[in-house]
């Protein structure tokens, strides 16, 4: 998946389309090359997703060396990434880190996303604020 998001973002495959709004660009971003719904939609029985819990995280991630929980990045402000500001999420999702500096852990961050533009960054941005907020609390 590394290399097709680098091989797309060097092709230009990628490049906002005309007229397009941020909303919709981060839609497009979102449900299709970034596709962190992958990882942070929640799961259920037989690893499918649970409706009505779109990116609310807590998938479980157990590799050697890490076990990784996968955070909620809807804009809930108890459990989620509501109470953060964009330039946060902008941080979190280039560098993996938290408001607070600690590191997100394994996976994130991702080295791809670091490179993304910063139109394309805030367009993932403006459509994780427009998600609806779960409260779900991932330890």
């Amino acid at each position: 998946m590394a290399f097709a998001i680098t091989i797309l973002t060097l092709s230009g495959a990628v490049s906002s389309r005309a007229g397009e709004t941020l909303l919709e660009r981060g839609a497009y971003l979102m449900n299709g090359i970034v596709a962190c719904g992958n990882c942070h939609n929640t799961r259920g029985p037989k690893g499918r997703f649970v409706e009505g819990m779109e990116l609310a995280g807590g998938l479980v991630v157990a590799e050697e060396p890490f076990t990784a929980r996968v955070p909620n990045i809807t804009p809930d402000m108890a459990t989620g990434i509501g109470a953060w500001s964009e330039a946060e999420i902008i941080t979190a999702i280039r560098e993996g880190t938290r408001p607070d500096g600690s590191l997100i852990g394994p996976p994130m961050p991702f080295s791809q996303y670091r490179n993304m533009s910063d139109n394309d960054v805030k367009a993932i941005v403006a459509y994780l604020r427009q998600v609806p907020a779960v409260t779900h609390k991932v330890e």
